[in-house]
């Protein structure tokens, strides 16, 4: 057998940043944008793009959080959240002229909407940007991937796992509230409204977490971590 098969494959997976890829842009380019965003606040639930909505910006997560959910054969799934100073969508922004996506807001949020015709402007007259900008594009393609992929392989008790300590990971606590009620951390791994509930009781019991209604303390991390791989 080849040597490269035998072999088991190491990759090197350095992510690039939104920001990072903004802080590419020229000191010119960097006041142009400034003068071409609008920001905009929304309040826990407000919907920010709506499946269908015109593609005419590129928008910016600031600062909160962010639900993203599609639809296939009528029925919503989540398939990701977007932290603080993330782009929302931008894998889908150059390739329909319509959102094919809800984004909604968990808690407070602040988005910038930038003009999309500036934004194209800058990938065709800065090169550094561009290749900054498809960096970042396929390391949020694979990571959808990676995690879609993953969740799909676990039972409800890992893949629940991973989801605790995803918010663990993103509220830099083991004690958070969950911004989502239980059916929509259903539709987000792809199991049943009970089966969660059912199974966040079953952690309450076996004390590897505290549940108090969304509130979440993670008593045993180390627990949470080996059910997340082998569950």
């Amino acid at each position: 057998m080849p040597d490269f098969i035998s072999k088991e494959t190491v990759f090197n997976f350095d992510f690039l940043s939104a920001k990072t890829c903004l802080n590419s842009l020229i000191k010119q380019e960097q006041n142009e944008l400034l003068e071409n965003k609008n920001d905009i606040e929304f309040d826990p639930g407000e919907i920010i793009i709506k499946r269908g909505m015109a593609v005419n910006h590129i928008l910016y997560l600031v600062d909160g959080l962010v639900k993203l959910e599609i639809v296939n054969n009528g029925k919503p799934y989540t398939i990701g959240l977007v932290q603080s100073h993330s782009f929302i969508g931008i894998i889908c922004c150059f390739a329909f002229k319509n959102f094919d996506f809800t984004a909604t807001a968990l808690e407070k949020t602040k988005v910038s909407f930038i003009n999309k015709t500036i934004f194209e402007k800058f990938i065709k007259t800065n090169g550094n940007f561009a290749l900054d900008l498809i960096k970042h594009m396929s390391g949020v393609s694979n990571s959808l991937f990676h995690k879609i992929t993953t969740l799909s392989q676990k039972n409800i008790d890992g893949a629940l796992s991973i989801l605790l300590l995803d918010f663990a990971e993103i509220y830099n606590s083991n004690s958070f509230k969950i911004p989502m009620v239980r059916k929509d951390l259903a539709n987000m791994l792809g199991y049943s409204k009970e089966s969660v509930i059912n199974t966040l009781s079953k952690f309450n019991k076996e004390k590897i977490i505290k549940v108090s209604d969304r509130k979440i303390e993670i008593i045993n991390s180390q627990k949470l971590k080996q059910i997340s791989k082998l569950g």
